[in-house]
């Protein structure tokens, strides 16, 4: 198979992803909620973190660092085939990601919350269960269209 070319195998459930959010309990919470369809191998919780080994992540290596916490699968076989941002991550951090670590290989897809909606100072509940379905439709949307953009898609 070409280099970037998508193999439909790669995009079956799970898809094997890497989640980066803000703070632990979130990552704890919301990585069994994005269950079957998608599985966390690891989570990220600082931008720095994210800059150090998304590369190595992606390339399907496992981090330079250990991540510190036992969110995720650390299962390392199967390259992620998307990075989800949580709705913490500042905006300019997430694109700054995405243009230092798209096109390394096979296309990723970038997921972050839509930098115009404010989430709730105080998210009641549900919110997070609504946003674990908001990512999943991402990502399907990502894979309908083709699976080969690594343009961010917003939820």
């Amino acid at each position: 198979m070409a280099s970037g070319a998508v193999n439909a195998a790669d995009l079956t459930a799970p898809v094997p992803v890497v989640l980066c959010g803000k703070t632990l309990e979130v990552g704890e919470k919301v990585t069994p909620m994005i269950k079957p369809e998608i599985e966390v191998i690891h989570f990220v919780n600082s931008y720095e973190y994210a800059k150090e080994n998304l590369g190595d992540l992606i390339a399907g290596r496992g981090p330079k660092a250990p991540s510190g916490n036992v969110v995720g699968s650390h299962d390392y076989s199967k390259p992620p085939r998307a990075v989800i941002f949580g709705r913490a991550f500042a905006p300019e951090d997430v694109k700054e990601l995405n243009r230092l670590f798209r096109g390394s290989g096979t296309p990723v897809a970038w997921i972050a919350g839509d930098p115009s909606v404010i989430p709730p100072e105080n998210p009641g509940p549900g919110y997070a269960e609504k946003a674990a379905d908001n990512v999943k439709r991402a990502l399907n949307r990502w894979k309908d269209a083709g699976a080969n953009s690594e343009d961010i898609v917003y939820y």
